[in-house]
């Protein structure tokens, strides 16, 4: 059986807008190296950096949906208050690996003098690419929350 050129295309588009694929069981993952849970990020003055260091994976892997090796493919960081589960604070999203599967990124902490301080879970969700018989798919899920402290005096 021969496919049309559109209904290749069209096969193709719908596996890439597939929802990702949840875990049937718990799966290789990566490590959150830095920040260690307890960490504080000071914005005193307003110019304080949060430093992520993550280590992806890239291994073989077999589960029941037919997913033979998994490689991180981005991982997507934020900020949940832990007092207000409803407040997230996007800090970065679609990280890539690089070569060496390692994501290692600084940023502008967001909270200033002022703004809600205090104990924070960094929220890690990484994305693996998911290698199939078929067709490669996305595996999404929370890899690391620890919880850290944000910090941010009057401007000296």
């Amino acid at each position: 059986m021969q496919l049309s050129a559109f209904t290749l295309a069209l096969t193709l588009a719908a596996s890439a807008m597939a929802a990702p694929a949840p875990r049937d069981a718990p799966g290789p993952s990566g490590t959150l190296v830095q920040p260690q849970g307890g960490a504080d990020w000071d914005n005193t003055g307003g110019f304080g950096l949060g430093h992520v260091v993550y280590q992806g994976v890239d291994q073989d892997y077999h589960n029941s949906q037919g997913v033979t090796h998994v490689k991180t493919h981005h991982i997507d960081i934020s900020l949940q208050l832990e007092a207000d589960v409803n407040r997230n604070i996007v800090l970065a999203q679609g990280l890539a690996p690089d070569s060496n599967n390692v994501v290692d990124v600084q940023f502008q902490v967001p909270i200033g003098y002022g703004g809600p301080t205090g104990e924070y879970r960094l929220i890690i969700e990484e994305t693996q690419l998911g290698t199939t018989p078929g067709f490669p798919i996305p595996i999404t899920f929370r890899s690391a929350a620890p919880l850290i402290q944000v910090s941010a005096g009057p401007t000296p």
